[in-house]
């Protein structure tokens, strides 16, 4: 259970992270590209993550798209072993009795 628990923890500090860049990464859109482009990439995270990848040397956001790689890396592998565990019927270990 507690294992559990801290990576539920992980998982919404990675979600925060990456909400982070995210919205770095936004801003600079909406800076320079304009409002077109910036409402698209609100709608379209996607979109936003490509560009912030295609822009990040002109605009000095490499670290921050490096981070958000990496954070959305480690998402999926909390989801995958988060959502793998919550399978009704996947076995578990049984709790040690002393």
């Amino acid at each position: 259970m507690l294992a559990g628990g801290l990576m539920g923890i992980v998982a919404l500090l990675v979600f925060l992270g990456c909400a982070i860049c995210y919205i770095v990464v936004l801003i600079k859109l909406f800076q320079n590209d304009g409002l077109l482009k910036g409402i698209l990439g609100i709608i379209c995270g996607l979109f936003a993550f490509i560009w912030g990848w295609m822009n990040a040397d002109r605009y000095g956001i490499k670290n921050v798209m490096m981070i958000w790689t990496l954070l959305i890396i480690i998402a999926l592998v909390l989801n995958f072993a988060l959502g793998v565990s919550m399978i009704p019927g996947y076995p578990r270990p049984a709790p040690v009795v002393p």
